[in-house]
């Protein structure tokens, strides 16, 4: 298999070493000069496998593809973890790492739109209009809100974004569980762990196990952009290909498969 896929780190340490690890297995000076390593959102996981999958079947080589959070997979490549290229759920991320010079700041691009909703236990019937001070502190009842975690998970940051500008968030703050990424947020509520949770669309559309029972309109929160670079003072030619790759029309119907939106398309 070319894809080597390790998801859903939670801490920094435990993340980077397990990165290594995985680099190293199987590699020689061959497999080295050849793979590239991509740095990316969790909830992209799936659809970059795909477009890794397409990219090896029309000759291209190996993807190692690495997703957790987008705060997390920032701060590790600040600290020398060995990607090639990041794609980033929050743009405020891709700054920071920017700023520090560790991106070709002109290869950025914007890559992928998404949107959230509001998702629960696929047995459940609730439904709601998702406007200026729905009752969802009500829906919930006793149980809990899951999101990615406000303070550092772009998911979480659009969903509070959104229930402060719908005028609830201070009705739900004190129910909410804050998740280390949005696919660990999605499987909450797939679980039955909790009444509801706000993923990204591409997210829920994933697994049968959890139904949209309201969809956030865009104007409520920040618009979803996942931004795309490659990262500086890693040599080869590999990670060319690859990031023309992703912003080919090849690529871009995988990801719309998987409900995103391909930005390359709206120029």
């Amino acid at each position: 298999m070319a894809i080597l896929r390790t998801s859903h780190y939670r801490f920094f340490r435990r993340a980077y070493s397990t990165v290594a690890a995985a680099l190293l297995f199987a590699s020689g000076p061959l497999a080295a000069a050849e793979r590239v390593t991509v740095f990316a959102a969790a909830s992209t996981g799936a659809a970059l496998e795909d477009v890794a999958q397409l990219y090896e079947k029309q000759g291209g080589g190996e993807v190692a593809i690495v997703t957790a959070a987008t705060s997390s997979l920032a701060r590790q490549i600040a600290a020398g973890a060995p990607a090639d290229l990041f794609l980033s759920a929050f743009p405020d991320w891709m700054d920071f790492l920017q700023e520090r010079g560790y991106t070709e700041a002109a290869t950025r691009r914007a890559l992928l739109g998404n949107s959230l909703v509001l998702v629960t236990p696929r047995g459940s019937t609730l439904n709601l209009e998702i406007e200026p001070g729905f009752p969802l502190a009500a829906a919930i009842g006793e149980s809990r809100l899951v999101m990615g975690d406000p303070d550092h998970v772009p998911a979480g940051i659009y969903g509070k974004q959104a229930l402060l500008t719908l005028g609830v968030w201070s009705d739900v703050s004190g129910r909410v569980v804050r998740a280390g990424d949005v696919v660990a947020a999605l499987a909450f509520v797939a679980r039955g762990e909790v009444a509801a949770g706000i993923v990204y669309a591409t997210d829920a559309a994933r697994t049968t196990n959890v139904r949209i029972a309201g969809r956030f309109a865009a104007d409520s929160h920040a618009p979803i952009q996942y931004d795309l670079a490659l990262i500086s003072e890693r040599a080869g030619t590999a990670k060319n290909r690859f990031f023309d790759f992703l912003l080919s029309p090849a690529a871009g119907g995988v990801f719309e498969r998987h409900g995103f939106v391909f930005l390359p398309n709206s120029d």
